[in-house]
């Protein structure tokens, strides 16, 4: 088949790695714009000019003047949904950058205008389109693991002043009137947690729903209007118990990723560095791949493989949505802010950073204990 005729909208922090993608020797389509509207985007990016890649100021700029297979959209999260149903409307396959959006009957729009228009509506959760991961939700439909019983999973990085001033939506829970929750949950560290529902899911683009939520959200960064680091633990509608763990103010570059579903024949982890494996209470062991940590756009050539194929890819509008209620539920919960004498700068990089002390200890006893940190005594 022909090459996919595909547009990307912005190219910021990830779009940059599709823009490198979509200009590279191995992708099965031909980029033919760019919606975006930051200055001297030709200087930074040269491979605009070079290959005479037009850019649009919007997509009705774009799509009054042409057409697209596919709209790559990597705007931000406050911006997903009128964007996503101009591309729909337009005739485009689409596929979106994590998190969908901010809103559940949204999300619920894009979908149904997908299914009425015929198109793929593919999300970038990029852990869902690892073949390794398939693999592993195929043996867990299968029941091979057993029955599922509980997970848990650490995953926090740091981010300083940079991350939190390189926009106008970071670390707020609404921007212009539209909500955003933006957060490590949310956003920065969301993969794992949105993996151990999909992992759970009844079907292979299906993800487990939440149905309750108990926790303890903090705010160390005082410039923020959101949380930026969160103790929760939610229960699925399977009545699974999920505990996650997050945070940006830390010391240390990254804490985790650690993850760890227990089922009844066994338990499944993986994490940073470490493969996916499942270690049987019979003694036998699956070790399913290394670990890979290097940023993938394996969700790209399947989502344009899909699209030339008729098919579906693994990563839908409803894959996300257990994601977003646990979100939504999350941001019902007071937020502490943090004792300033609790907090210590660290600069570095061009960066400032606000640390909160001990916090690396706080959350790995949380972990290890499987509790919340109030539960066993530990503040923050």
């Amino acid at each position: 088949m022909s090459k996919l005729r595909i547009l990307l909208v912005s190219v910021g922090m990830f779009g940059q790695h599709y823009l490198r993608e979509l200009t590279g020797p191995n992708v099965d389509g031909e980029l033919i714009g760019i919606v975006d509207i930051a200055p001297n985007l030709k200087e930074r990016f040269p491979v605009i000019g070079e290959r005479q890649i037009p850019v649009y100021a919007s997509l009705d700029a774009f799509y009054a003047k042409d057409t697209a297979d596919l709209a790559v959209i990597c705007a931000p999260i406050h911006l997903h949904t009128e964007m996503v149903l101009t591309a729909l409307s337009h005739g485009s396959h689409v596929l979106c950058e994590k998190p969908l959006c901010a809103d559940e009957a949204e999300t619920l729009q894009m979908a149904k205008a997908a299914e009425d228009a015929g198109r793929v509506l593919a999300v970038g959760w990029q852990l869902n389109y690892d073949p390794v991961v398939l693999r592993i939700k195929q043996d867990i439909l299968s029941g091979h693991l057993g029955k599922p019983i509980c997970g848990r999973c650490i995953h926090a990085m740091r981010r300083g002043r940079t991350y939190y001033s390189r926009n106008n939506w970071s670390g707020h829970i609404t921007v212009d009137g539209r909500p955003a929750m933006d957060s490590p949950f949310m956003n920065g560290c969301a993969h794992n947690f949105q993996l151990m529902t999909f992992l759970l899911g009844d079907g292979l683009s299906e993800a487990q729903d939440i149905c309750s939520v108990e926790g303890e959200l903090y705010r160390a960064n005082p410039a923020i209007e959101n949380y930026d680091i969160a103790a929760l633990r939610f229960t699925t509608e399977s009545q699974i118990p999920l505990l996650y763990l997050t945070a940006h103010p830390l010391a240390a570059r990254d804490l985790g990723h650690i993850a760890e579903i227990r089922f009844d024949k066994g338990s499944l982890t993986w994490g940073r560095h470490k493969p996916y494996r499942f270690d049987g209470y019979d003694g036998t062991s699956i070790i399913y791949s290394e670990g890979a940590d290097a940023i993938s756009l394996r969700k790209l050539h399947d989502v344009i493989h899909c699209i030339q194929n008729g098919t579906m890819p693994a990563s839908l509008a409803r894959t996300g949505l257990p994601h977003l209620r646990a979100v939504t539920m999350a941001q019902k919960l007071p937020i502490r802010q943090i004792d300033p004498a609790h907090i210590e700068v660290l600069e570095g990089g061009g960066d400032r950073f606000l640390c909160v002390t001990d916090l690396e200890t706080v959350l790995m006893n949380a972990y290890d204990s499987e509790s919340l940190p109030d539960e066993i005594g530990l503040t923050l």
